[in-house]
């Protein structure tokens, strides 16, 4: 064989690897402190979707670390992803809401969002007149899918108090300074868990959505790199590379 016909095999074979690694190079992640799907452990950046992000990375021959992702409060982050081409955000819940806001590449993992309480309140909520109508006071995170649903339930934002984190925002709960905190379930199971309360003394009382999460990418980002990560995405979730959805 010619080293002409050498080199064009190189090329053939690994010049498509190459240049979809070039194009996700462009793009920047940003994420929040979102524990178990991802969260800053001694200043390391850890959590499933991190870990999904990273296989990706490795898959495509990309550059970028998880040294590169950006870690954002929430609203701050969403609003950047919004308004900024080439940029993703995760972990993002996909709603019917949100649709056209993203491009979108998942699912990461099943999402599902609460209302929790204190079982020593002893709060019943069985439908959503009794959400709207009730008088419980909410804390919630500006942006987050817990306040967006809770708007889209009718919920009046006199009752929503908007923490500034989801530390914060679990605090309230805890110090009764609130009746209810509106957020993921298996995060504010983590944190409690983390900062030494039992998950067991608190408990869910209405669920606001079951929606799965998802990297929400810039509107504006080129569609064929959009689509690149979910064939990424597919191909290492079908090499049993990452773990299925439950």
């Amino acid at each position: 064989m010619t080293k002409l016909c050498r080199c064009l095999l190189v090329i053939f074979f690994f010049g498509p690897l190459y240049g979809a690694a070039s194009e996700l190079d462009r793009l920047t992640f940003i994420t929040e402190h979102y524990p178990p799907y991802n969260y800053l452990d001694e200043g390391e950046l850890k959590g499933s979707s991190v870990g999904i992000l990273k296989a990706m990375l490795q898959h495509a021959g990309s550059t970028t670390k998880t040294t590169d992702i950006r870690v954002l409060p929430w609203a701050r982050g969403y609003d950047t992803t919004l308004l900024t081409p080439d940029t993703v955000l995760f972990s993002t819940t996909r709603t019917s809401a949100r649709e056209d806001l993203f491009q979108w590449v998942g699912p990461l993992a099943a999402g599902r969002v609460v209302l929790l309480a204190r079982k020593d309140s002893n709060i019943s909520i069985q439908n959503q007149e009794a959400l709207q109508n009730g008088n419980f006071s909410m804390v919630v995170i500006g942006e987050d899918i817990g306040a967006q649903k809770l708007l889209e339930s009718g919920v009046n934002t006199a009752r929503m108090h908007t923490a500034v984190n989801n530390e914060s925002a679990m605090n309230m709960l805890v110090a009764n300074r609130v009746n209810l905190w509106a957020y993921g379930e298996d995060v504010a199971h983590w944190l409690l868990r983390k900062h030494g309360h039992d998950p067991d003394d608190f408990e869910t009382v209405y669920v606001l959505s079951e929606d799965p999460l998802y990297f929400a990418v810039n509107g504006d980002t080129d569609p064929a790199v959009v689509e690149r990560l979910q064939q990424i995405l597919d191909d290492l979730r079908a090499r049993g590379k990452i773990p299925p959805i439950e």
